[in-house]
C-alpha cells in the first residue's frame, strides 16, 4: 500500500461527507464539504462561494484552519448586518 503524497489526504472520495471541514489546495482555503458526487466534491463558504473540485485536491483541514472559517463566517455576517 502506498502511503499519500501529503499528509492528511483523502484516498478516496468515500472518506468524505457532508459538513466536513476540509482544505482546498488549489485556492489555499478551507471549505465545508457539501455534497460528494463520484470523485468530485461540492464545497461552500460561509461567505456563499460555492464550487466543486476533485477530492484529491482536498485534504484534512487543521484545528487552526477550521477556526480560520468560522472566523470569515462571522465576519462575513457582521458585515451583512451593516450593509442592511
Amino acid at each position: 500500500m502506498t502511503e499519500p503524497a501529503e499528509p492528511d489526504t483523502f484516498r478516496s472520495s468515500r472518506e468524505l461527507r457532508p459538513g466536513l471541514v476540509v482544505f482546498n489546495r488549489v485556492y489555499q482555503i478551507p471549505a465545508v464539504v457539501r455534497q460528494v458526487d463520484g470523485l468530485f466534491v461540492e464545497l461552500a463558504r460561509p461567505t456563499g462561494m460555492e464550487w466543486r473540485v476533485a477530492f484529491y485536491r482536498l485534504r484534512r483541514a487543521t484545528a487552526w484552519e477550521r477556526r480560520q472559517l468560522t472566523a470569515v463566517g462571522r465576519l462575513h455576517r457582521q458585515r451583512q448586518r451593516g450593509l442592511t
